[in-house]
């Protein structure tokens, strides 16, 4: 997929109607700092599109972005944010789980882990989620860039065994030099509808 326009659309703290619902949706989910708002820049070309902090936990709401008027891009609360009210932390879930478990148009979910760290115990039970209600994910391994080769070589294979995920549903991914993008560009790809044979 090729995005030649990528624009905010809204904010939401509970699934709901907006502009354009109804489109293929896919989803990014992960915990709080992992880099989604990086990533949604880097895919779209956009460095001002999705804000970015350096302090976690900034991604209170349900953000909703518009890719070439054919598909929605939703990114998440992050999630394992430590310095918040356990009130704050269970609206940021119910927020989540609100939108996983009743998107009715959602067709894809990218679950985002640091490619440095092996992954935490929310991200397991993230992914064991993901499987009870039987969604469609792949897992994007980001800041590949803060790796050598031989690095991540080291690293791929623990969120292999720790996630219980095959190589394939595992994408390296920067959102400095690019890496990833190609094959994330792909998977929204396949959620566009075929298109009308030519007459």
């Amino acid at each position: 997929m090729i995005i030649r326009r990528a624009r905010f659309i809204t904010s939401l703290d509970a699934l709901g109607d907006y502009p354009g619902r109804g489109r293929p949706e896919i989803a990014m989910v992960g915990k709080s700092n992992v880099g989604k708002s990086s990533m949604i820049n880097r895919l779209t070309n956009n460095g001002g599109l999705a804000r970015i902090s350096s302090e976690p936990g900034k991604t209170r709401l349900i953000n909703l972005f518009d890719l070439n008027g054919e598909i929605v891009l939703v990114d998440l609360p992050g999630y394992g944010f430590a310095k918040v009210s356990r009130e704050e932390k269970g609206r940021w879930a119910g927020m989540i789980e609100g939108y996983l478990s009743r998107s009715e148009t959602l067709r894809k979910v990218l679950m985002l882990v640091d490619m440095r760290h092996q992954p935490t115990a929310d991200d397991v039970a993230m992914v064991e989620y993901l499987r009870h209600y039987g969604l469609s994910f792949h897992v994007v391994a980001t800041k590949a860039d803060k790796l050598s080769r031989a690095e991540r070589s080291r690293s791929l294979p623990v969120i292999y065994r720790t996630l219980a995920v095959q190589p394939w549903q595992v994408i390296p991914f920067s959102s400095q030099d690019g890496t990833g993008r190609d094959q994330v560009l792909a998977l929204l790809d396949e959620l566009l509808p075929p298109a009308p044979d030519a007459q």
